[in-house]
């Protein structure tokens, strides 16, 4: 047996790797900070680190700074950059506006300018103000600015400027800016920037859509607007002002100063050539800015006059802003993030990537989490997918399986059947002679000296280091592709297949389970009734030898207490787009979805605290969890896999994620639940119906606006149907019509917001007899 040794690898992140020792997979942290969450659930990303959501726009008070991004981002730091917490915006809208008005007290804005959001106590809880829909609004805030917590002024796309004084409870219609639809005399221009230095004094920007900008100052709280003179040919998209003097405004190709508080403006030589994003000053003259490309930063110390250009970043940079006179902090593509601490002279990275690219998760033993990758690397995590290492096997051939029996004896496996061990973590390598004519498609570990290579055709076990040998009888003709390992019990199973085996002595004797809706041959009178081999087996996770739950190929759930001997349909999830099940419980469990009320093209995830009665979404970030991609160790730790898209739509299948808390985000757990008025129909009432019925529903301590999924599948089968709907604020009820033929079940399911988990209802059936 041929035997090569390859060294652990950094894996391209920012941390040292340890030598292997006996104890274990040898690992350092990445990061002692703790891990950042996502914007709408209680998963948060183990790499790329801090996160690895684009982020548009930064923005510092008082050494607290906060960025935002795509996907509801919104990120706090309180030390110039170095660490980041994640906070719960609620939203999953990509965001681009950001104000910060003290260390506790933020505004956030984006979704097309149909979200506004503002946090009065450090991001713990964000309020969503003025637009109650935040999608398809007919409003669209263009631009916002606060004066205080209580005292803020919106700009809309329209041209109407609405003041609140109660911190976004409510707002006031003031008069709108000439030349815009609102105004009184009409007209084509849109609103683009404002800017209010009191409750009275205020400067709004808006522009043709060919591209020049007019300006208009108030001194009355926005009841009246008279002209501001720009030089000619200026085209503003963002106002920032230093101090009540002294301000800029930027935008295409566009640098102008002013420094009597906005009353008269000068075009600066910086201007030329560039086309400006975002701007931040540490003084009247020192400033930073970024360009619309993303591909440099640009710093000027005499305000506008000269300007130098710098490269920061292999990723495209967005947002810049200082959180000291020396200390600046800027953002961009994909979560990179970059500081200067001596004034912007030079920068250094603080994000990091493990880099590329994995196909699935593996459970190990204790808190490690396994996911084999392409090029013969493994990605290893040793505390439930916090922080991730790569080591390299010694192949550079895909890796389809890994599977540890110990801290420090594991298995990598090829797609070319290749086999491997490591008896030291990971830091060497030997090849081994799998036994096998075909590629396996999966390695397990049932007992500390056991081995498993499944399918495609049978199981083939070695034992304490030995070689491998087939497992007679029926085993070795099925059809198997993957298993599940629940306590002492092992089960292996063929996706899109009928065959389902238990085996309870790590894997020397199997039997088979019956499936879902299989019966056995039978005979009625002379006619013989052939056998049913039950449904096809997309999924399993079973926690005992007897509990588990199988999903089958047309996305239906069945449960089993009895080792399969009984099966019970659940009809709660509401989604036949069902990819795979992790139960670390009979209660706790998670079934991952190829999409969500119709959402495809972001991931979610079905959450059950409750064995299966209710199932309430997670949502994590854009893209799409694959087969295999989530394991769970106990009632609220878990990892999971996302295959992404980057910037230029490159595959990203390394985005890792985290969860401590089940998936949830804390906060008060509300109620949802579904009513109608008749429950059971004949055909003939069904039909005097109009074989229509409307299903209602509430969600507890609704603002209004919250978006609602109910689904509807009929009672014998067939694929879900859904309907989004939006919760109203007289107690956050809703409704719903459908046209029903057949006995059909009904479920409602909502994904949460901002200290609010999501949840899910119990069933509704209507039955037609």
């Amino acid at each position: 047996m041929a035997r090569r040794v390859r060294r652990l690898t950094a894996g391209r992140v920012v941390a040292a790797v340890a030598t292997a020792c006996v104890s274990g997979i040898a690992l350092l942290a990445v990061s002692s900070s703790a891990n950042v969450n996502v914007s709408k659930s209680g998963w948060a990303w183990g790499n790329p680190t801090p996160q690895g959501r684009t982020l548009n726009a930064i923005a510092f008070a008082g050494g607290v700074g906060y960025a935002v991004g795509n996907g509801g981002t919104v990120l706090s730091t309180a030390d110039a950059g170095h660490t980041w917490n994640g906070l719960t915006s609620g939203t999953a809208a990509n965001l681009t506006q950001v104000q910060t008005l003290a260390p506790s007290t933020v505004v956030v804005g984006g979704g097309g300018g149909c979200v506004t959001r503002i946090s009065t106590n450090g991001g713990q809880l964000f309020k969503r103000i003025f637009n109650v829909a935040e999608s398809e609004c007919p409003e669209p805030v263009a631009a916002f600015s606060f004066i205080s917590p209580t005292t803020g002024f919106l700009l809309l796309a329209n041209g109407s400027v609405e003041e609140t004084t109660d911190g976004g409870e409510s707002f006031s219609r003031k008069t709108g800016i000439p030349g815009t639809a609102a105004s009184s005399g009409g007209g084509g221009l849109l609103g683009a920037a404002i800017h209010f230095l009191s409750a009275t004094t205020g400067l709004a920007i808006v522009n043709n859509p060919g591209g020049a900008s007019s300006a208009y100052h108030t001194p009355d709280g926005g009841v009246s607007w008279t002209p501001v003179t720009l030089p000619a040919g200026a085209h503003v998209t963002s106002l920032h002002f230093v101090d009540e003097k002294n301000a800029y405004a930027i935008g295409p190709e566009t640098f102008l100063s002013s420094t009597d508080g906005g009353a008269s403006w000068t075009a600066q030589p910086v201007g030329k050539g560039n086309s400006f994003r975002s701007i931040d000053c540490s003084s009247p003259t020192t400033c930073v800015l970024t360009v619309a490309a993303g591909n440099q930063l640009v710093e000027t110390a005499d305000g506008g006059a000269t300007a130098a250009v710098k490269t920061t970043s292999s990723s495209l940079i967005y947002g810049a802003g200082y959180a000291s006179p020396l200390q600046i902090v800027a953002v961009g593509a994909s979560g990179a993030t970059v500081l200067s601490s001596d004034g912007g002279a030079t920068f250094t990275p603080s994000s990091a990537d493990v880099g590329g690219q994995f196909s699935k998760l593996r459970r190990g033993p204790g808190a490690i989490v396994l996911a084999p990758g392409a090029s013969g690397e493994i990605a290893i995590s040793t505390n439930d997918g916090q922080t991730w290492q790569t080591v390299a096997t010694q192949t550079s051939q895909e890796l389809v399986d890994a599977a540890f029996a110990t801290a420090t004896l594991g298995y990598a496996l090829d797609a070319k059947g290749g086999l491997q061990r490591t008896t030291n973590g990971g830091a060497s390598w030997q090849t081994l002679n799998p036994g096998t004519t075909q590629p396996a498609d999966a390695v397990a570990t049932p007992g500390a000296s056991t081995v498993l290579l499944i399918g495609p055709l049978g199981i083939n076990r070695a034992v304490g280091g030995g070689a491998f040998a087939p497992i007679g009888g029926a085993v070795s003709t099925s059809h198997l592709s993957d298993y599940d390992i629940a306590g002492s019990a092992v089960f292996a199973f063929g996706a899109g297949e009928h065959t389902l085996l238990r085996s309870t002595d790590e894997g020397a004797k199997w039997i088979a389970l019956t499936p879902p809706l299989a019966t056995k041959a039978k005979r009625k009178g002379k006619r013989r009734i052939p056998a049913k081999p039950g449904v096809a087996i997309r999924s399993v996770a079973f926690t005992s030898a007897q509990a588990g739950v199988l999903l089958d190929e047309q996305g239906r759930l069945w449960l089993t207490r009895s080792g399969g001997k009984r099966w019970t349909e659940v009809l709660s999830a509401g989604t036949s787009d069902g990819i795979q099940l992790a139960f670390a419980t009979p209660q706790d469990g998670f079934l991952t979805v190829r999409s969500f009320g119709g959402d495809s093209s972001d991931d979610f995830v079905l959450r059950t605290t409750n064995g299966g009665m209710t199932w309430h979404p997670q949502e994590i970030t854009s893209g799409l969890t694959p087969y295999d991609g989530l394991v769970t160790s106990g009632t609220r730790e878990a990892a999971l896999l996302n295959e992404g898209t980057g910037t230029n739509g490159e595959a990203l299948d390394r985005e890792l994620f985290t969860t401590s808390t089940g998936g949830d985000v804390a906060g008060t757990t509300e109620k949802l639940s579904l009513s109608t008025a008749r429950t059971s129909y004949t055909k003939r009432k069904l039909k005097a119906a109009h074989e229509s019925v409307r299903i209602t529903g509430t969600l507890g301590g609704a603002l209004g606006g919250e978006e609602v999924v109910v689904s509807r599948r009929n009672i014998a089968g067939g694929r879900w149907q859904h309907q989004v709907v939006v919760a109203g604020a007289n107690g956050g009820s809703f409704a719903t019509t459908w046209h029903i033929a057949k006995s059909s079940v009904f479920v409602a399911q909502w994904a949460g917001d901002s200290g609010r988990p999501g949840q899910g209802s119990t069933p509704l059936k209507v039955t037609v007899r």
